[in-house]
């Protein structure tokens, strides 16, 4: 729809010749509306679609954190009880290329995506378990090196040990993976790659059950 004359006419005696023009203009300018909710929606619609994307993504990285903590928990308990280390009495001897805690990792971590929907690679999960001695304290080390943003390697690399947890014995299981995000500037514990950290860590005594 075109804008509308302003009130004084270009064509009336006091705005006769070419500044009078110029200033109908002016006015006929600055008193037009067209078109100004679609500018206004233009200069807000990305940041408003990036605030609702990112909201959605943080929610996202929660659920799937959840998902993490509800599956190391239930592989714990297996520990636990004592129930995997009696499963593994069983096993053959390992591959060549492979060592027996090598083995024991992976049949760990397939008991912690075994029978899961995961919106994570369940594959990729790194896990450490440790038993600890009694009448000490202990923090598990990051998983994470804060200097290069990249999965720890020293003093020891995650997700490469597992200590046979004995009877009435304390264990730590700490397990983390990536999440991949598109806001890292909104996300704690983004790798160099730009992929956030998904943890859980898991402390109890194992049952007497020996």
């Amino acid at each position: 729809m075109p804008c509308r004359r302003a009130l004084h006419d270009p064509g009336s005696p006091a705005l006769r010749g070419a500044t009078g023009r110029r200033a109908a203009a002016v006015r006929r300018f600055s008193a037009c509306r067209d078109g100004a909710t679609a500018v206004e929606f233009g200069l807000i619609a990305m940041p408003f679609l990036c605030l609702i994307a990112a909201i959605v993504e943080t929610a996202l990285a929660f659920f799937a954190g959840q998902v993490l903590d509800n599956a190391v928990s239930s592989a714990a308990r297996q520990l636990y009880t004592g129930q995997f280390q009696a499963a593994r009495a069983a096993d053959p001897p390992p591959p060549a290329d492979k060592t027996t805690q090598q083995v024991a990792l992976d049949k760990f971590k397939d008991a912690i995506c075994n029978g899961r929907v995961t919106i994570f690679a369940c594959s990729n999960v790194k896990v450490d378990v440790l038993m600890m001695p009694d009448g000490g304290s202990y923090t598990p080390a990051s998983p994470i090196d804060s200097s290069t943003k990249s999965w720890r390697t020293t003093p020891t690399a995650f997700g490469t040990q597992y200590q046979d947890p004995a009877s009435n014995r304390i264990v730590i299981v700490q397990a983390a993976v990536e999440f991949p995000v598109f806001f890292s500037f909104l996300n704690p514990n983004t790798l160099a790659n730009g992929k956030r950290v998904l943890q859980s860590t898991v402390a109890f005594r194992t049952e007497p059950f020996q």
